[in-house]
């Protein structure tokens, strides 16, 4: 009987020692998955948001504000600004960037006009966009935000009006 209850015993060993084992090879596999799993790869889950960076391509005053002097030949002064947008190597739909002025004028004392397009598709990295303001609006200051709405970017600039 004794003989019986030592191998009795030796047997539980025996499944205490395996349980340990494939307990230690376990979490050695877990440990070896979780140091392996990150790469660069995994940037491409969750890529940087776009960035846009507009230009007035006019000269700046001390205080940041770009400096348009209307075109006293015509009533309307057009001007072309640009902007960059960063970080769309890994976007692949056409990003749309909207504008918003906090100017406008009236053609014919009936149709409120922008003084912004009030929308432009990134091409290769580029955005443009033409603001319109009118002699009357000598003295004032535009300011112009361009929005990439689906990622909520956006960036402002302000125009002096001379």
């Amino acid at each position: 009987m004794e003989k019986y209850i030592r191998l009795l015993i030796m047997k539980q060993f025996d499944s205490i020692n395996f349980l340990l084992k494939f307990a230690l090879v376990l979490y050695s596999l877990m440990l070896v998955g979780t140091l392996t799993s990150c790469s660069e790869d995994d940037d491409l889950i969750n890529p940087l948001p776009p960035t846009l960076e507009l230009d007035g391509r006019l000269p700046i005053d001390n205080n940041g504000y770009y400096r348009l002097e209307l075109n006293d030949s015509s009533y309307q002064t057009i001007h072309t600004i640009s902007g960059t947008v960063g970080n769309t190597l890994y976007w692949d739909e056409p990003m749309k960037v909207e504008w918003d002025s906090n100017l406008s004028w009236y053609l014919q004392d009936e149709f409120e006009v922008s003084t912004a397009n009030p929308s432009s598709y990134v091409v290769d990295g580029k955005v443009m966009n033409v603001i319109g303001p009118v002699q009357t609006m000598v003295g004032d200051t535009l300011i112009l935000t361009g929005t990439i709405r689906e990622h909520l970017v956006s960036d402002t600039i302000k125009f002096i009006l001379e």
